[in-house]
């Protein structure tokens, strides 16, 4: 092995220690993506916006007023979905404790994602084998992977702090990207 053939695996695994600031990032990106307004109701806005619109144009005096009351509501409704349900949602997270993560140091080798945790005297020992994998998601701040394992669902936030020799983010695309595919948007 020379300079230039770095091994891609872990020799030493790295503390996996991830802050509460990353953690409801990454629960907050994850909402994000499930709160996006469909094509049905940006087509139903789009339609009643220009009906008001026609109709503030061609009728004429106080009769306008359903029509302004429309596109009040076309905005609220808007509003509301978009900054309303991302604040309630912030305060409900703040609401629950996020989970501490303290002594598990993680690994990457060829059969999949290794975990150490120190348990009283004895050091537990746990694997997440590539095919275990069955979604991942890819970040500008973190890789997010979901797993199962003996029928127990679990997840791993991978913050890109975490990228270094002995946790290659490179091996780590490369293995999910052969048995999983291609990473899901956030």
């Amino acid at each position: 092995m020379t300079a230039k053939n770095l091994y891609a695996y872990t020799l030493q695994p790295v503390n996996y220690d991830i802050s509460e600031a990353e953690q409801r990032h990454a629960q907050l990106l994850i909402w994000r993506s499930t709160n996006k307004i469909g094509t049905k109701a940006w087509a139903i806005m789009g339609i009643i916006t220009a009906l008001s619109i026609l109709g503030i144009i061609l009728i004429k005096n106080y009769s306008t007023i359903f029509c302004w009351v429309a596109l009040v509501c076309v905005v609220l409704y808007f509003l509301i979905r978009k900054f309303g349900l991302e604040w309630y949602a912030k305060r409900k997270m703040n609401e629950f404790p996020v989970q501490e993560i303290k002594g598990i140091r993680l690994g990457v080798q060829p059969h999949g994602i290794i975990m150490r945790q120190q348990m009283g005297l004895q050091e537990g020992m746990g694997a997440i084998s590539w095919k275990d994998i069955y979604e991942w998601y890819s970040t500008p701040d973190f890789i997010l992977v979901n797993f199962t394992v003996k029928g127990q669902q679990g997840a791993y936030i991978l913050p890109k702090r975490l990228d270094s020799k002995n946790f290659s983010f490179k091996t780590i695309r490369k293995h999910l990207l052969e048995s999983v595919g291609e990473p899901k948007q956030l």
